[in-house]
């Protein structure tokens, strides 16, 4: 009798204790719950629309709040372009970011000064079209016997399921020089250029832009001009049509005074022609900029191109590798560059950030003249990062070749389209 009324007992016990701790555990994860993030605010938007404003930090609904660090909401916010970040909190499970619209409408007067002569122009750019992060940018250059027109529309993807595109059209005319590391000139002619093209942006991770991928196709028609005052010119004209699809990773951080990217683009191409001739192009950018100690940084960066069978009209300049140290009018079909630097930031102000950076970049180049080439050398650069307008930065840099011994100068606008 006392065996058979202990294990009632026992039982009766033992399904308390069960209940209490399922209880707890249910208290717990309520708690766990309560500590998570569930909904965004941001305010002192006025022209950007809401779920603009809110697409880069959906990625952090569901993080738990002691788990969120304010620099990443930061580098979010600071990768648009057009926002600048002014207070991070977290209220009643909403993450409530406090931002300031950058300047987004502009025209930019250009002007630039070479051994050719005067090239001067207007731009107008709209790093914030509609109020929905897309991009819009007009330009007109004019230069003794040659100028350029160029236009085009960058739309964001609006929600996570649908893509986004892009349009682009560009007209050239004037002479093109092909030059060797020296800066002296290998070919000379004179060309019109047209070239258009369309894509669209997938991403391919929901509420977030980690990874993403575009297909594009293009026309492309080049047309020599004035044949008889040429220097090893091509033979005749060319008209392509292409079609490429490109897979990128970026991701960003920021340490209280530089934004640094961690970014890789793998791109392939084909053009054609009626007549039969085509050729393939394998490009690869990638970038690592890692934050030392706030304010000094390490940046790497390199990058490849493969085109063998590229026609003279088409080949690349050494920008396609991340590299400064060969002349803007080098050309190549095949690259290959690396660069590896320390960059420090001078002083912050309002409007911005000045950095101070030095770099040593190795390059290897294979052209239709110049054969293999393998050229080496250092860049220094002087950047100020804007706070306030939605252009990246303005920079100007001196970069050397040690090979050859040439030294030139550099002025730089960042735009992304």
């Amino acid at each position: 009798m006392t065996v058979a009324f202990r294990r009632p007992r026992l039982l009766f016990f033992a399904f308390l204790s069960f209940y209490a701790a399922a209880f707890l555990l249910a208290q717990n994860g309520d708690e766990d719950e309560g500590d998570r993030i569930t909904a965004l605010s941001v305010t002192g938007l006025r022209r950007t629309s809401r779920s603009t404003a809110e697409r880069p930090l959906r990625k952090f609904i569901g993080m738990e709040a002691g788990e969120l660090d304010p620099d990443e909401v930061r580098a979010a916010i600071m990768n648009t372009g057009f926002l600048e970040p002014l207070s991070v909190e977290i209220e009643d499970q909403i993450l409530s970011v406090k931002v300031r619209e950058k300047w987004s409408i502009f025209p930019i007067p250009v002007f630039m000064a070479n051994s050719e002569g005067i090239m001067a122009g207007l731009a107008f750019f709209d790093a914030n079209a509609f109020g929905w992060g897309d991009k819009f940018f007009i330009a007109g250059l004019y230069q003794t016997d040659a100028w350029a027109a160029t236009v085009g529309y960058l739309h964001n993807s609006p929600e996570e399921r649908l893509p986004g595109w892009n349009v682009m059209a560009a007209f050239t005319r004037g002479e093109r020089h092909d030059r060797n590391q020296n800066n002296e000139e290998l070919r000379r002619f004179e060309l019109d250029s047209i070239s258009a093209g369309a894509g669209l942006n997938f991403p391919l991770l929901k509420d977030t832009d980690l990874l993403s991928a575009a297909v594009t196709v293009s026309y492309n028609e080049k047309n020599l001009r004035k044949k008889e005052s040429a220097q090893n010119a091509p033979d005749e004209d060319l008209r392509l049509f292409g079609a490429s699809t490109e897979l990128s990773a970026r991701k960003s951080s920021w340490d209280g005074y530089l934004l640094s990217q961690e970014s890789a683009s793998l791109r392939y191409s084909y053009r054609t022609t009626f007549n039969g001739f085509s050729y393939q192009s394998v490009r690869f950018r990638g970038t690592w900029e890692k934050s030392l100690v706030p304010g000094f940084r390490l940046n790497l960066r390199t990058g490849f191109v493969y085109e063998p069978e590229a026609p003279i009209l088409f080949v690349s300049s050494p920008f396609a590798v991340q590299v400064a140290i060969l002349p803007r009018d080098f050309s190549a079909r095949n690259y290959a560059g690396a660069s590896a630097g320390l960059e420090k930031y001078i002083f912050k102000i309002s409007a911005g950030t000045l950095s101070l950076a030095a770099a040593y970049q190795v390059v290897y180049s294979q052209g239709s003249v110049l054969e293999d080439s393998l050229d080496h050398g250092c860049q220094g650069m002087l950047t100020f990062y804007l706070n306030r307008i939605a252009i990246p930065a303005l920079g100007l840099g001196i970069a050397y070749n040690v090979r050859e011994k040439y030294l030139q100068g550099s002025f730089a606008l960042g735009m992304t389209f």
